[in-house]
């Protein structure tokens, strides 16, 4: 009985064994997958490279970056400005229209708000604006 047993074991051992040589045909397939994915990856890689160089040569080969722009023309250059300028407007408007006086000449009662170009400036406008009490009183405008 004894090697009846035996022989059973060692047949369904010969059968496990012969089951587990057969290969799962989804495996196969899954390894022909992952082959191709680290192909492509492959392949990915060696055109980011390709890229980055290429970014990396037109960048060296690139013109510097231009001079800024000079700044804009000063507010109080513009005569459609000084004509908005009313009697009676309060300070803070007329420098939001004319922009910030050059210098402000100031008395106990009275402001004047002078626009004139800086020394290193060629331009011969000058303007200004009369205030009593915070309120435009007088306006001169640049001889446009």
């Amino acid at each position: 009985m004894h090697r009846a047993l035996t022989g059973a074991g060692l047949v369904l051992l010969m059968g496990g064994i012969a089951m587990a040589q057969t290969r799962d045909p989804r495996i196969d397939e899954l390894t022909k997958e992952t082959a191709e994915l680290k192909r492509k990856i492959a392949e990915q890689d060696a055109r980011i490279a390709e890229l980055e160089r290429a970014v990396k040569f037109l960048q060296s080969a690139a013109a510097p970056m231009p001079a800024p722009i000079p700044s804009e023309t000063p507010l109080w250059h513009r005569a459609s400005n000084w004509t908005q300028i009313k009697i009676g407007m309060p300070e803070a408007q007329v420098t939001a229209i004319l922009g910030p006086p050059t210098s402000v000449d100031s008395s106990i009662d009275k402001r004047i708000l002078l626009y004139a170009p800086d020394a290193s400036s060629t331009s011969a406008l000058k303007g200004s604006v009369t205030l009593i009490d915070d309120r435009v009183t007088a306006m001169t405008p640049p001889a446009f």
